[in-house]
């Protein structure tokens, strides 16, 4: 197979020719789509470097060059063998990067793992919009030439394995096998042995498409595979324990069963958890909006979002839009915006909890503040075992969903106990189903005037349990959310009566029953201004 570049006069004519078209140089996806190529091939074209020759003709029949001759720099063709500078390309849905900003320090670090330790795979996780897959594209596209194949397939759609087994076979062989859909494990074997005599570099992204919902569930089922796609865990066990030059990169939000169990820092097998930008290139981003990157409150603005890049960029259309580009303007609202596609993303990941997962996100977001594992313990009306509770706080790990603190001269524990949170968009996300549903539950409750219905009043307090007198707003977020929600919808002296009747059905009621329902109904009827101290005496308050 021979391979062809352009020469200096030849750039120049594609130059005009998609000039002509309106197409960038190198961002432009349709181009290469229309080539069957990669951007990172394309950019190696504009270089004037070697590729192959169906991809040459098809990048100068896209612009509507059909004589590709007058291109080429004939005196530089040359047969075609695969090596590290001509890697054979199959970039499948990977996709175009319009703005790529910092994690310099990220890139390096994922680079060390697989130029100098070689490692063979290697997981990068963490919350949706956190910048996964951009980050993976840009290092792809800064180590490609290392490799004699380079293949990226989504996971979105979730194949089913005998398919990407297929696919993964067929671009490596080029064309010449295919595997056998009846025989898994003969299929892994052929894989791994194209593996084995080439190096090459797969991605396969969003794998959390073929993960287990543990939805409605009392444990967790993290990292594990949908009935049907246990196979790819076989891949994976192949992929760690079978001898080959390759390496094969993952990105989810969920940290597969194999990953865990295999990795470590001088291991073959890593993880990589992704988190925000750092302040000075989130700075980049805002530029490139029109921002100056000198705002004033530009830092706070990034700190609140978490340098979550896509956060970022739904806040500061807003800000542009809505404020006139005034961040002060918009922080004086003190609310966190997110956005429909965000808010999806997150949403999606919080319905994949097992009930145990979300019973300790909702104490979590009620808390706001990182608390200890023995008060979040403290706070639940029937905890479970120790051992149980772990359990569940490392899938929320693995789920890249928790995030720890330290303990600070000014709390109270003087021991070095861990300390829990979430990222203010994960709480957002937590706050606003938890308050919603709970209005669901009072609402129902008042039109059948039966209190069974009220399970997230009778199970979590709306304010921290164990926070003392004089604690900052935080610790009534929870209950100034839920009055707020209810004082949409009554007005506030029928919004007293339908709690004064609620607690009429609540009289009698032992507390280890009512739970913390007569405390939030309580507390609600106080920050309504309510005199209820005739009702007070009536019930007995949960106080942890």
């Amino acid at each position: 197979m021979t391979s062809l570049k352009a020469s200096e006069r030849g750039l120049a004519i594609v130059n005009q020719a998609r000039l002509r078209k309106g197409w960038t140089k190198t961002r432009t996806s349709l181009w290469w789509q229309s080539a069957h190529t990669s951007q990172a091939t394309l950019r190696r074209f504009w270089q004037g470097a070697a590729v192959q020759s169906e991809t040459f003709i098809a990048i100068c029949e896209a612009v509507g060059i059909s004589d590709w001759g007058s291109i080429t720099d004939s005196a530089e063709s040359t047969d075609f063998e695969r090596s590290p500078q001509s890697a054979l390309q199959d970039w499948g849905e990977a996709p175009d990067i319009a703005g790529f900003y910092g994690r310099a320090q990220e890139l390096g670090e994922l680079e060390q793992w697989i130029e100098r330790d070689r490692c063979k795979l290697i997981a990068i996780l963490g919350m949706g919009g956190i910048g996964k897959t951009a980050l993976t594209v840009t290092l792809t596209d800064r180590i490609q030439h290392q490799f004699e194949f380079v293949i990226w397939r989504s996971l979105r759609s979730s194949p089913s394995v005998p398919s990407l087994l297929n696919q993964l076979t067929h671009s490596l062989s080029q064309g010449k096998q295919t595997a056998n859909p009846e025989n898994l494990q003969h299929s892994i074997s052929q894989l791994m042995l194209l593996l084995r005599q080439n190096r090459c570099l797969v991605i396969l992204d969003e794998m959390e498409g073929i993960f287990r919902s543990s939805s409605g569930q009392f444990r967790p089922y993290v990292g594990q595979y949908r009935e049907g796609y246990e196979g790819y865990g076989e891949l994976l066990r192949r992929i760690e324990s079978d001898r080959h030059q390759s390496c094969i990169i993952l990105t989810s939000r969920e940290k597969p069963e194999e990953i865990a169990a295999f990795e470590g820092k001088t291991l073959p097998v890593r993880s990589f958890q992704l988190k925000g930008l750092q302040t000075e290139d989130a700075k980049e981003l805002f530029k490139a909006t029109g921002f100056s990157g000198a705002e004033e409150g530009l830092t706070e603005l990034i700190l609140l979002y978490g340098g979550s890049p896509l956060a970022l960029k739904v806040i500061t259309t807003l800000i542009q839009e809505v404020f006139r580009g005034s961040i002060i303007q918009f922080l004086s609202q003190n609310t966190l915006v997110v956005g429909d596609r965000l808010r999806l993303l997150l949403k999606q990941q919080c319905d994949r909890l097992s009930n145990l997962e979300k019973e300790l996100v909702y104490w979590l977001a009620i808390e706001r503040h990182p608390i200890s594992l023995s008060r979040l313990q403290a706070n639940m009306v029937s905890p479970p075992t120790q051992s149980v509770l772990l359990e569940a706080l490392a899938s929320l790990e693995r789920r890249c969903m928790l995030e720890h603190a330290t303990q600070t001269d000014e709390q109270e524990s003087a021991t070095d106990e861990s300390l829990f949170t979430l990222s203010l968009l994960v709480m957002k996300c937590v706050t606003d189903e938890f308050v919603e549903q709970a209005i669901d539950e009072l609402y129902t409750a008042i039109e059948t005037q039966d209190i069974k219905h009220l399970k997230l009043l009778k199970h979590y307090s709306l304010i921290p349990p164990q926070s003392s007198e004089g604690e900052d707003n935080a610790s009534t977020h929870m209950l100034k959310r839920f009055k707020n929600s209810l004082q949409s919808t009554f007005k506030r002296e029928e919004l007293k009566h339908q709690l004064q009747m609620i607690f009429q059905l609540l009289e009698g009621q032992i507390p280890a029953t009512a739970g913390y329902t007569n405390a939030n109904l309580a507390q609600l009827l106080s920050v309504l201004e309510t005199n209820f101290n005739t009702w007070n005496k009536q019930i007995s308050i949960k106080q942890n």
